[in-house]
């Protein structure tokens, strides 16, 4: 779900190139920085070679020193600060702090005259030292000299691991915040994103009825272009209805006209087209009720309050049934807003309501429960009831509606019909009461 995400997708893509990016930049500082501090560590080596050069001096014709660095490193005991001076790769003088021992003159380069060479090699017990030489002629000297001073490579990586450290604490700090930043455009720049979408849930649950409020000109047109597409939709479902409407009346008309001839016939052919007459009263009654269920179904903002409906329906009923004096009692209550058109809900409680009133002795019950993402309303009547085997005979009676009896259980199918187009279903059982019990089941709105 996440990986579908707009946000998601923006602030995993500049969070991780901005990983790559400190990463590498990081290991670009942390490689300039050691070449810089090997720099300054040869320099230093470089003064001392030439604090030597300056000690260096030919005796009849022998070389001498006529004094030492005193630079105290290089008379502490292996402290990894030596020097050496070489004639022909072989030791002339060395520093007191190599002890008893040589540097390996035989593995390590001899630079050219002139030239200052330095590289990493091993000291005496093996530790890791920093050397730099250079090759001199001394004036009544034949053979040239070669002087070699180094330095513990361990001040190199000491120095290395502090700057390492405090770079890579930056670094996370500079992308911590960076990656803030990040998180914190994308949230703003997709806010009218965000905004849209609640709109949307707005007129899908039905609190408006089309999109409002103020959008960045990216969006804007947007937002106008599904206005417009809200209204012409809802104006085309509206002409649909209409004609729909205007269609049936036309037909019923006639179809009036014909019966009144049909009732002055005197023989068999009076029942056979009074038959066919009501067989198409009940096709333009069940058509018009799926054509006008139909173009509600998936309309955004269609909401109708079922508590509202069953209270305007118990009122009505109790009247037209006064005479029978049927009692119409309200059970639980969920206070139910389904998604759906209050005409077409009506027609489905109207229908079974009318029908437990029709059926029932003297009472009828009516609850709503809630159920998951669905709405349930029971109704129940006190009436003989229907078997088992007759049940979903009466929902679907194994036939088409034209080819059944006339006048039979349309009611019902009406409510099967419109039940299903509104992704829900109507099922029939036997009541507490001792009558038929009939549950419809609704989706409720989003966010219910």
């Amino acid at each position: 779900m996440f990986t579908r995400s707009v946000s998601f997708r923006l602030v995993l893509f500049s969070v991780a190139w901005l990983a790559i990016a400190l990463v590498a930049g990081g290991i670009a500082l942390s490689q300039i920085f050691r070449a810089h501090v090997e720099n300054t560590f040869d320099n230093s080596l470089y003064s001392h070679i030439e604090e030597l050069l300056a000690f260096s001096i030919v005796t009849d014709g022998n070389f001498a020193m006529r004094g030492h660095p005193s630079d105290p490193d290089y008379v502490r005991p292996l402290s990894g600060w030596y020097w050496e001076i070489a004639i022909n790769a072989k030791a002339a003088s060395r520093s007191r702090s190599l002890w008893d021992q040589e540097l390996d003159l035989k593995n390590m380069p001899r630079p050219n005259l002139g030239e200052l060479v330095s590289f990493s090699a091993s000291g005496p017990r093996g530790e890791p030292i920093r050397i730099s030489a250079e090759t001199f002629t001394l004036p009544g000297l034949e053979d040239e000299i070669t002087i070699y001073a180094s330095g513990p490579a361990s001040e190199i990586e000491k120095t290395m691991e502090e700057f390492n450290e405090t770079l890579t604490l930056s670094l996370l700090a500079l992308g911590l915040g960076m990656a803030a930043a990040v998180l914190l455009q994308v949230v703003l720049g997709l806010r009218p994103l965000k905004l849209m979408q609640s709109r949307l849930h707005d007129i899908h649950a039905g609190r408006a009825e089309r999109m409002v409020g103020d959008y960045p000109s990216e969006v804007e047109p947007l937002v106008k272009d599904l206005n417009i597409l809200l209204e012409n939709n809802a104006a085309v479902i509206a002409r649909a209805r209409t004609h729909a409407g205007n269609l049936a009346h036309a037909l019923k008309t006639p179809l009036a006209i014909l019966q009144n001839e049909a009732a002055n016939m005197r023989d068999d052919r009076c029942k056979m087209v009074n038959e066919q007459i009501a067989a198409m009263n009940e096709l333009i009654t069940r058509h018009l009720s799926r054509a006008r269920a139909a173009g509600g179904v998936g309309v955004p903002g269609l909401v109708s309050d079922i508590d509202d409906i069953i209270m305007s329906l118990k009122r009505t009923l109790e009247r037209i049934y006064i005479d029978r004096k049927i009692t119409i009692s309200i059970g639980n209550m969920e206070n139910l807003k389904v998604a759906g058109e209050r005409q077409d809900m009506e027609e489905m409680l109207g229908n079974l309501m009318d029908n437990a009133c029709k059926w029932a002795n003297k009472s009828v019950k009516v609850s709503t429960v809630l159920s998951g993402v669905y709405g349930l309303i029971i109704i129940e009547d006190d009436g003989p009831g229907v078997p088992d085997d007759k049940l979903a005979e009466i929902l679907h009676r194994g036939k088409r509606l034209d080819e059944a009896t006339p006048g039979s259980g349309l009611g019902l199918s009406i409510v099967t019909d419109l039940a299903e187009l509104y992704n829900g279903a109507l099922e029939l059982g036997h009541s507490d009461l001792g009558g038929m019990k009939a549950t419809l089941k609704l989706p409720l709105i989003e966010g219910k």
